[in-house]
């Protein structure tokens, strides 16, 4: 009976292998965020929603109490329009109301 082939022997053998030298791109007067757009975590060609484009996810480790509240909330409350305020949005605004409770600027975001 055959042996079926060890996982960490594979992986191994993936490490040692020679990776290719990393292109260093020269030195340029291009803005910061244009160097960190180039050094972003996606792979060149991957597809990112519009609804995602120029933001950053946060994880926030809370009692399960705030994310069931947060789910109930928005699956309760609606817009002008009738649609579901998405959870992104009601944390955004509490984000606001606690800049605003400390004398911080307020982040004014187009409406989508």
């Amino acid at each position: 009976m055959s042996r079926k082939p060890s996982l960490l022997a594979a992986a191994i053998k993936t490490v040692e292998q020679p990776a290719t030298a990393p292109v260093v791109p020269a030195a340029s007067d291009a803005p910061t965020e244009l160097k960190r757009a180039a050094h972003s975590p996606q792979a060149a060609g991957t597809y990112v929603p519009p609804s995602r484009a120029n933001k950053t996810a946060k994880t926030h480790h809370l009692p399960p109490t705030y994310w069931e509240t947060l789910e109930e909330l928005s699956f309760r409350t609606r817009d002008d329009k009738g649609k579901r305020i998405t959870q992104e949005r009601l944390v955004a605004e509490a984000l606001n109301l606690l800049f605003a409770k400390y004398n911080f600027p307020v982040v004014r975001e187009g409406r989508e």
